[in-house]
């Protein structure tokens, strides 16, 4: 049971996005490291994220997209709810160095520190809610651009995780520099996306939200 809700935080961890552009022509980035540093900037001012959220997961061995609906909150510094409303209810929240995972009915507490693999997970999840995982010396880091935005793919260098996810795709805009796609591919045909809408940043976000009963 443990790795099943390991497994669907590793999902999360690298699953923020809104509608993309899928026509753009991406070009090779010539100074990885100015990108990486105005990405990295922009991270820092982010306080508070709330949005609406809905995810495509596309399996090799189904027609059918399976699509998922719900809401999102961050507060700075590691606050995290992560709640599915549709078509099942389930929610992940981090606070105080802890997982809290509601299943329906069933409320299961995970003390962060206490596990590894958590730890692990935990990190994740805040530097890719802030878009602040090129941070993270983990991953073989590639930068493209187009006319409206940055692409950075991330292959995972962990061998553990490599297991799970052949590659991260973190789609910005260049306007504002906020990330407006991920995709994350386990192999050539399997993969997730989640869209973003009425996304609000540094906005008011009580800390009720991040405290399950």
């Amino acid at each position: 049971m443990l790795m099943k809700y390991l497994l669907i935080l590793y999902f999360i961890a690298i699953n923020f996005s809104l509608f993309s552009q899928e026509n753009e022509k991406f070009l090779p980035v010539k100074n990885i490291k100015e990108v990486e540093q105005k990405l990295n900037k922009h991270s820092a001012t982010l306080n508070t994220i709330y949005s609406d959220f809905t995810q495509e997961k596309h399996l090799a061995y189904l027609n059918d997209v399976i699509i998922s609906n719900g809401k999102f909150w961050f507060k700075k510094d590691n606050l995290l709810r992560w709640e599915y409303t549709t078509p099942y209810k389930y929610i992940i929240v981090i606070n105080d160095n802890k997982f809290t995972i509601k299943d329906g009915d069933d409320i299961k507490e995970y003390d962060i520190n206490s596990n590894k693999a958590f730890k692990e997970v935990n990190n994740m999840i805040i530097s890719s809610v802030k878009g602040d995982l090129l941070k993270e010396n983990k991953f073989t880091v590639t930068a493209l651009k187009s006319s409206k935005s940055y692409l950075i793919k991330l292959v995972p260098k962990n061998e553990e995780m490599s297991k799970v996810l052949t590659r991260i795709e973190l789609y910005f805009n260049i306007s504002d520099l906020n990330i407006y796609k991920v995709k994350m591919i386990e192999n050539e045909e399997d993969y997730t996306i989640i869209l973003f809408e009425n996304k609000k940043i540094n906005e008011a976000i009580s800390k009720n939200i991040f405290i399950l009963n």
